[in-house]
Parts: structure tokens; sequence; C-alpha cells
């Protein structure tokens, strides 16, 4: 029955649906078709669901659906862990409702802009934790008024850095108030935490969450550190990505990287977390507009971010576990669409990736390098 069901018979309306349709949506994934009806019921809701399946739609289009616009008071606060998802969110709210106010509230931003933004009545709030909470204290955002609190990537949001910030701000709302829990995985943590946060939770676990979509082809290659950067340019010269991400795992090296890249001749940039806030704008927009073509970054950005058309995912450093793993290469390979993961390895890191492709149930395959060609190294015809 629920495999049948389009976005009008789950309650949204035509002018939405139109909304959709034109950014290339017609057809509601798994996770939205289950999520949707339980958020217009204003239940509590708990879903795992894998990335790159929706989940943001899942729940901003029922919760579009029920705004009171007649109010000027915030309703919906969505908690994000980064500076970039919460522009994400807003950038889909805007794509979705033209004239409806939406606000970004985050550290590092300027914060005499946002509190002038919020003078603007906004219907919802995107933020994170620590800048929320800030605002709270300080009176500018009243808890009481909120209908309905999202928490996004709940798994990093409930871990040591976020967890206090998050419970606090959930404190300050009516116990009457709706709470969503969204994540590719959800830890026992989080789970036995729940009960304390919001009253007798819903729950939705779709098939193969915490995994990788199929769509994903995961290839390595062996690699000594010294030979990894002309590793990767050979790789861009034979595989033309349109547009790639290049993981690191120390903040320091993307300037550098991005630098190394760029004096090569390739559109590259690097996004961390010293850039203002403007300048790590820009620098997402360019990437998705096409302008940018490399993406240099630390796991910033493996957390919910959601760039159409990223064909390749480059680990230039091995993540630091399979969860990392998971949320990097989920930023290709999106919404049904094919991409391709792609490892640096030394060989004296080649059982950590083994041991995370175990865990995580994906199948790698060995490639080499010969001239102007890739290989699989299986199929390597011996001379």
């Amino acid at each position: 029955m629920v495999s049948s069901l389009d976005f009008v018979s789950l309650g949204i309306s035509p002018a939405l649906v139109k909304r959709l349709k034109n950014i290339g949506i017609s057809i509601p994934t798994e996770v939205q078709k289950e999520v949707i009806p339980v958020v217009f019921e204003d239940k509590n809701l708990i879903v795992q669901s894998p990335t790159g399946t929706g989940k943001t739609l899942a729940y901003l289009l029922p919760l579009l659906e029920k705004l009171n616009v007649e109010t000027k008071e915030v309703e919906v606060l969505v908690l994000v862990p980064s500076r970039e998802l919460a522009f994400q969110v807003v950038r889909v709210i805007q794509m979705l409702v033209k004239d409806l106010q939406a606000v970004s509230l985050t550290g590092g931003a300027d914060r005499k802009r946002q509190l002038q933004n919020l003078k603007e009545k906004p219907k919802i709030a995107v933020g994170t934790p620590g800048r929320v909470l800030e605002l709270f204290q300080q009176k500018k955002l009243n808890g009481q008024v909120l209908r309905t609190i999202v928490v996004d990537e709940v798994d990093k949001m409930m871990s040591a850095g976020f967890m206090g910030d998050v419970v606090a701000i959930l404190k300050k709302t009516l116990w009457s108030r709706q709470v969503l829990f969204f994540s590719a995985t959800i830890p026992r943590e989080v789970l036995n935490k729940a009960s304390e946060l919001m009253e007798q939770p819903h729950f939705i676990l779709i098939n193969s969450a915490g995994s990788i979509p199929v769509e994903i082809k995961h290839l390595y290659f062996m690699c000594e550190r010294s030979k990894k950067l002309v590793t990767l340019e050979r790789l861009f010269n034979i595989l033309h990505p349109q547009r790639a991400l290049v993981f690191i795992t120390r903040p320091e090296g993307v300037v550098s990287l991005a630098g190394l890249l760029k004096e090569r001749g390739y559109q590259a940039e690097g996004l961390h977390s010293d850039l203002s806030q403007n300048r790590r704008k820009n620098m997402l927009q360019a990437f998705r507009e096409g302008k940018v073509s490399v993406l240099v970054t630390t796991d910033l950005l493996a957390r919910g971010m959601d760039i159409a058309g990223v064909d390749y995912v480059f680990n230039f450093d091995l993540p630091a576990d399979a969860k990392h793993y998971l949320h990097r290469v989920g930023r290709t390979g999106r919404a049904g669409k094919t991409g391709t993961a792609i490892t640096l390895v030394p060989e004296n890191q080649k059982f950590i990736l083994y041991r995370m492709a175990r865990d995580l149930g994906i199948t790698l395959e060995q490639m080499g390098l010969d001239g102007q060609r890739v290989f699989s190294v299986k199929y390597r015809r011996r001379k």
C-alpha cells in the first residue's frame, strides 16, 4: 500500500508538488512515504534511514504544510551539526516556498545580522546547538511557542560535543511539542536518552539504514603517503570527474592540498572551519554551480550535505572509522544515482580499510594505474 503513494496522496499540496517537480522530484522515497503521514499526525519520531534517501524533505514537506502563517512566532526549530548543513536546509526551504521566512542561526556567523533576521518574524529557524542555546538564554528565542523540533544527524548531535546543548534546548520547550530525530545511524545511547526528551516516540527504521547505497562503487589504490598527490592527479586526468570531493584528516592540510591542485590547473578550493561564513557559503555555491570542480575538505562536509552531481569521492586520507567512511562516501550515489568512492591507502593501513568494509557490508575492489589506464588488479593479465 505504501509503495503506491505519491506526494498528493501523502497530503502534500499541489503548490508544493509543483515546486518539487521544478527541482526534479516527482516520486517520494521510501523514508518520505513512511515519515510524512506520521509527522502530520503530530507524533514524536526517531527515524533511521540510509544517507541520500531524502530525509530532509521527509520532515520539511509536512512541517511546511502544518505552519500557521497567521502567527508571527517561530514554530519549527531544526538543529544541525554544522553551518553548511544549516545553509543547505534553509536553501531547500527557500526553493520550496519562496515567500516563507527562514533564518539560519549558527556559530561563527554575524550575530547582529541573525538578530535582525529574527526580527523579521521567521516561521522556521535552522541552527547549530551552541548559537541556538545562546539565543534562548538571552531570550531572543522563545521555546514555549515552538511546535516542532527536528534534530538532524542525531547521532552526531547527541555526541559529547553537542549533547549538553541539545538537551538544554529541548528542556526549554513545552513537553507537548513534537520532536523528530533523524540520522543514517541511531546509536543505542540516543535511544536510551530519547525517553527523557520526548513522549512515546514512533520508530521508523528503513531497511539497510546505517549502510551505504548499492549505487556506489568502492575502489582503492595502494599508495604510500609521498605518492598520493601524484596518484590523485593521475586519477583526475584519467577519470575526469565532473564534481569531486577530496577528504583529508587534518584541517591544516586542506589549504595546502587545494593550493597544490590549483597550481596544477584544477578548479579546486579548500573548505575548512577557519573560513568566514560567507566564504564557506560562496564556496559551496560555486561547487554546486560547477565553477569549482574539486572541493578539498575534512569530515566537516561529510554530514548531511546534499550536493547534486558529486560523481567521485576521494579518501585522500583513510577515514577514522566505518561511520566516517559511511558519511564521507554518502555524498555521492544519492537519490538513486551512481557514484564512485576511491580510497588511497598505504600497505600498512589496508587491513583497516578492509575492516571498515566488513563492518559496512560493502565490497572493495583493488585498482591499479598503468599509463593512462585504470585497471582492476584482480583481472590484470600476467605477462
